[in-house]
């Protein structure tokens, strides 16, 4: 069995393109964005362009590595020191992918739902993609965010999303009055929410 060699190098030109993918803009030039974790990765293998892992990784990890290997994904091995300049949360789980990511557009996900979710100025990562998770778990159809709403992803968004990101439908930096246009030419009621009010929202089912 080849042991393969390990890359401790941050300027490694792999290594160095991914960590790019840290900022904003680079992650919409591109299309592509990192993911964080054997779950995540698992949920992304589709899109998965090249995979970095700990030489330490174990347990999930390492198997979800070689799942992307077996699947004709690149995978790299990385020392712990750079696979945490790669990854995000404080305690990384040994493994990071980049991943191109799924793309649509408003009225093409609008013309195929019944139901979407829109987040308006909605600032906090991880609310955002809570929220995207929790909405493919209730079977809308996609999520939508406005001009004013943070980036679905960033880091954090993509973590908290656990994989939901690919495979439901998000379009992100549209105008308010452009949701609702494309909202009611597809036929679809519009319903806002916010806390607060005494009405609740199982009064509309």
């Amino acid at each position: 069995m080849t042991v393969p060699s390990v890359v401790t190098r941050l300027t490694h030109p792999t290594v160095r393109a991914a960590r790019k993918l840290r900022r904003r803009r680079e992650r919409h030039q591109s299309g592509l964005l990192l993911v964080e974790g054997p779950n995540a990765l698992a949920e992304a293998i589709e899109h998965l362009q090249q995979v970095f892992v700990a030489d330490a990784a174990s347990g999930q990890s390492r198997k979800v590595a070689e799942r992307c290997r077996d699947a004709g994904v690149p995978v790299m091995t990385v020392s712990t020191a750079v696979l945490a300049a790669l990854a995000d949360a404080e305690t990384p789980q040994g493994v990071v992918g980049v991943a191109r990511r799924p793309m649509t557009d408003l009225a093409t996900v609008a013309a195929r739902a019944d139901l979407l979710v829109v987040l308006d100025a909605v600032a906090d990562p991880g609310n955002v993609g809570t929220i995207i998770r929790t909405a493919d778990a209730a079977g809308a159809d996609g999520v939508v965010l406005t001009s004013g709403s943070v980036d679905p992803t960033n880091n954090k968004a993509v973590r908290a999303s656990a994989g939901s990101l690919f495979h439901l439908p998000v379009v992100d930096r549209v105008e308010v009055a452009d949701v609702v246009a494309a909202c009611r030419s597809a036929g679809l009621r519009l319903v806002a929410t916010m806390p607060g009010v005494a009405r609740s929202y199982t009064d509309l089912c």
